[in-house]
């Protein structure tokens, strides 16, 4: 009696996609893809893959069907298109944030790979991205091609990768799309490049280095000053106080106390609001006996809704300006030395008639040409005479600052102080700072805790003893 002939069992799937039909298997790993004008010719080329026992590359099969793949038109949407529909229907984020994103995308990912030739990454569809296409844009937003546009940071460019990662990602939920090509990117998110020297960026200054800079400031801004450095908070979390906010001890024992319950929001418009803190973490902080004797100086006879800290001329303290005409003349008074101060600019002139401070390379302190008139003989007016607003000096002498520290370097400094004592614990610091994660707080000060390292060997050593 014959043997009944068995036929092979076909490799492969195939499916309608739009107009087309697509003949889908696995080949070393990775899934391999032929599109079809009829289902007929689909099948025609699973007979071919099943012949190889799906060991066949998709380009294989084009050349063994006599055809050139010619893809045809994609009926998805384009990046853009969806792009614009998920951030509309984005929950969860501040009008800021929705704002950030829109100008991330339209600045930076619509028109990315247009001047390599191809398709702008925003007007093509969505089935059409490719790992490589992302790859490409990141190493672009690394190092641009134009050599006068600065290449952005490890940290701006994972929040790049993240935001198209979260956008491919809901377009796969959506089934806009059946994969997320950027899963396919070997990108390690805040990686450090390999010519990184790992130095620190941070300024941490030391509690003399502080008393040093906070000498340097005028009386009525030292409050804010101290504030920062006291307890570690944001620039926006410590401009949002309220006279409400400050809690003086009560009883006696009690520790005196500031209540970080909100924090200045961009609104999308180019203004803010007043929101909660970042990560939603408000907390209530103890604080010195000194820094609360500063503050209650500020809140004679004020109501409780008022702001702590004020502009000049009332309402809130804007980061920008307090950087360009209080912190940075404090600072580089804090960086000159009495003895050996730094070299002057303009001087006398031998020209004769009216001329301006400008025309000498005078400027105010927004960096603009300065308009007035110079003294006779002289090459500039007398508010830039003497030295240059950021001139140092450069001697070695003692009491004066080296470094240059931002505001917000004050919240980097408050943590270093906190972890030079073995009494605080990360988690503690990392809850006094706001940090929604420990792991967020291990990340930006983790060569601050080499103490944990030596406490497992200590640890070890108790359980084990000499060997």
């Amino acid at each position: 009696m014959a043997k009944a002939s068995l036929s092979p069992r076909l490799v492969g799937s195939i499916e309608q996609h739009g107009p087309s039909w697509r003949l889908v298997w696995r080949h070393e790993g990775r899934k391999e893809r032929t599109t079809w004008a009829t289902p007929e010719l689909a099948e025609e080329a699973r007979l071919i893959v099943t012949g190889h026992r799906g060991r066949i590359a998709a380009d294989r099969v084009y050349r063994d069907m006599g055809v050139t793949p010619a893809e045809p038109a994609s009926t998805v949407q384009t990046f853009e298109e969806y792009a614009a529909k998920w951030l509309a229907a984005k929950t969860g984020i501040t009008p800021g944030t929705r704002a950030a994103y829109k100008a991330q995308v339209e600045s930076r990912v619509y028109p990315a790979l247009a001047k390599l030739g191809q398709v702008p990454l925003g007007k093509r569809p969505m089935d059409r991205i490719t790992a490589t296409d992302i790859g490409t844009l990141l190493n672009l937003l690394h190092d641009p091609e134009d050599d006068d546009e600065p290449g952005l940071k490890n940290t701006t460019v994972t929040r790049y990768f993240t935001l198209i990662n979260q956008i491919l990602e809901a377009a796969v939920r959506d089934k806009v799309i059946t994969e997320n090509p950027a899963e396919g990117v070997k990108y390690k998110r805040d990686q450090v490049e390999h010519d990184d020297t790992g130095e620190q960026q941070q300024v941490r200054l030391t509690p003399g280095e502080y008393k040093i800079l906070l000498a340097a400031f005028a009386a009525e801004d030292r409050p804010l000053v101290e504030l920062l450095a006291a307890t570690g908070a944001r620039w926006s979390e410590a401009t949002a106080l309220s006279i409400a906010h400050i809690r003086p001890a009560t009883t006696a024992g009690s520790k005196d106390k500031v209540r970080i319950w909100r924090a200045w929001k961009r609104d999308g418009k180019g203004g803010w609001y007043l929101g909660t803190t970042k990560g939603r973490r408000r907390r209530e902080l103890s604080v010195r006996s000194s820094l609360m004797t500063t503050l209650k100086a500020q809140m004679t006879d004020r109501p409780d809704d008022a702001f702590l800290f004020t502009a000049p001329a009332g309402g809130a303290v804007h980061y920008s300006n307090f950087l360009q005409r209080r912190w940075n003349p404090a600072l580089a008074r804090a960086m000159r030395c009495a003895e050996h101060p730094p070299s002057d600019q303009g001087g006398p002139r031998d020209e004769p008639g009216r001329r301006r401070c400008r025309d000498y390379g005078g400027t105010n302190d927004r960096g603009k040409p300065c308009g007035a008139v110079t003294a006779a003989g002289m090459t500039r007016c007398h508010n830039h005479m003497g030295p240059a607003p950021d001139a140092v000096s450069t001697c070695a002498c003692s009491g004066v600052l080296r470094r240059r520290p931002t505001p917000h370097d004050l919240r980097h400094t408050h943590a270093a102080w906190l972890f030079s004592d073995r009494r605080m614990t990360p988690l503690a610091i990392s809850r006094r700072l706001g940090h929604a994660q420990l792991s967020t707080t291990s990340e930006i000060y983790g060569d601050l805790m080499p103490e944990a390292e030596e406490a497992a060997v200590d640890a070890l050593d108790d359980l084990l003893g000499d060997d």
